[in-house]
């Protein structure tokens, strides 16, 4: 445990000119800050002022500002209605769609997003409506919207990197189940669920004799052909793979038509013979999203990514009116100048932490901490949203010794090379304090590096 004992000499011990060149010689960057929320004496320093990169502990600076400016009963509203007329039971027109970018539609997180659920409130809306067959379509329309600059390639066709669309649907994800032979044999897919058509995906993917999840799909909504790439374990006859889905918006408007027509409602698809460019656009049902509080809850318990890009764009088009990640970027900036030195600690690329070119130091995060504990109306709410140490969320497998059950909330971030906590801590002599500790650039394995943090925060809270 090399790596434990420089952490511990670099955090513990003062940082004299041997603790630095150990550090230099080590390769591995560290940004620590302890602070008391309430008097704001300093716990803990160590290059609290480097920035370093954050992975998805950015999620709390996105979740912390989306609350502040939306607050925690902000909902998305999709509406369902139709344009053209109404005849003898007959719909001469199209069923049509609004989204504001609501990410939780078919989600899994949620109950009252689940699509039986959605499905089945619109159609007896409709059949009550007196509509039992439709001639034109089913017609989606979200606001324009481009893809993350500052995102990984490798990332993109992932679920996990599932980028925010015009219209987001079943967490914008697709499995993907492999059937595997020998080792060194190619794998081929079995099953896509839901479908992507017209979308296909490759598989490049080959059987290997280890046991974990190494297979990666690449591909953007404009490019009809997919791959994979990697390997899963050898012999097996249904191992999942998720993906993003390529095109969420056809993928909903594909299963909506498949129910109606199932139940009671067709949907002909045909040309409607009136011009209805400009008709006027009936209501039929609005469907609201969980509130802002429920879903910063499970940005922040299960570091969701779609979930926290989709609040960056939502601040840009709540506060200036027009969907893009640097004016999302902007209103965050802009919300946090005046009360803490922003500028100097942030920057801001994407809202989920998925970008390596997002930075933030150490201080920055226990500023952005500590303001929320002293000065939020919201501030039960956002520490609700943090996973408990030992307990729930991102933290469940750190901070289980007995002496700290219950005393550290707060949120993990981490990609290859890049581990971090921060959060709130009360310490054993009942101080109540903002944390932050992240590191970069290491190479030992991230389990050594994870039990070197996890024993640094538990001696902050045991040692005050």
């Amino acid at each position: 445990m090399r790596y434990l004992n420089l952490l511990v000499l670099l955090i513990f011990c003062a940082c004299s000119s041997e603790s630095q060149s150990i550090i230099s010689d080590d390769g591995t960057s560290v940004s620590a800050k302890v602070i008391n929320t309430t008097n704001r004496q300093d716990i803990y320093s160590f290059n609290e002022n480097q920035r370093l990169i954050p992975a998805s502990l950015m999620k709390v600076l996105t979740t912390a500002t989306a609350l502040e400016l939306l607050g925690k009963d902000y909902t998305y509203q999709t509406q369902f209605g139709y344009t053209g007329v109404i005849k003898n039971g007959v719909l001469y027109g199209h069923l049509v769609v609004k989204s504001n970018g609501d990410a939780t539609l078919g989600s899994k997180y949620f109950s009252e997003t689940n699509p039986e659920y959605l499905f089945e409130q619109l159609s007896k809306v409709l059949q009550s409506s007196g509509i039992i067959s439709i001639t034109g379509e089913v017609q989606v329309e979200g606001y324009s919207q481009t893809y993350p600059s500052q995102r990984l390639w490798e990332d993109m066709g992932n679920y996990y990197g599932a980028s925010p669309q015009s219209f987001c649907w079943k967490d914008n994800t697709a499995t993907v189940t492999l059937k595997s032979g020998d080792v060194g044999s190619l794998c081929k897919i079995i099953s896509i669920s839901p479908q992507i058509k017209p979308h296909i995906i490759e598989c490049r993917v080959s059987a290997a004799s280890h046991t974990k999840d190494s297979a990666y799909v690449y591909g953007i909504k404009e490019i009809s052909r997919w791959w994979m790439e990697g390997s899963i374990p050898a012999n097996r006859s249904g191992f999942k793979v998720k993906a993003a889905l390529p095109d969420p918006l056809h993928t909903f408007a594909t299963e909506l038509t498949s129910y109606l027509n199932k139940n009671g409602v067709s949907v002909m698809g045909n040309t409607v013979n009136h011009n209805f460019a400009d008709a006027e656009f009936f209501n039929l049902y609005t469907h609201k999203s969980p509130s802002l509080a429920e879903i910063i809850k499970v940005v922040n318990h299960k570091s969701n990514n779609l979930f926290a890009d989709q609040l960056l764009l939502t601040l840009a088009k709540e506060f200036i009116g027009e969907v893009s990640w640097d004016n999302g970027n902007q209103v965050i900036n802009e919300f946090w100048s005046d009360k803490i030195a922003f500028e100097k600690h942030f920057r801001v690329k994407d809202g989920s932490g998925l970008s390596p070119k997002n930075l933030f130091s150490a201080q920055g995060m226990v500023e952005v901490l500590t303001w929320m504990s002293n000065h939020s109306s919201s501030i039960e709410v956002f520490e609700q949203s943090l996973a408990k140490g030992g307990e729930t969320g991102t933290l469940r497998s750190v901070f289980k010794h007995k002496a700290v059950s219950g005393k550290i909330i707060g949120k993990s971030g981490s990609m290859e090379g890049v581990l971090g906590y921060c959060g709130y801590l009360t310490s054993s002599s009942k101080q109540k304090a903002a944390f932050c500790i992240i590191t970069n650039h290491y190479l030992q394995p991230t389990k050594e590096i994870r039990t070197s943090l996890d024993n640094i925060i538990t001696q902050w809270v045991l040692e005050n």
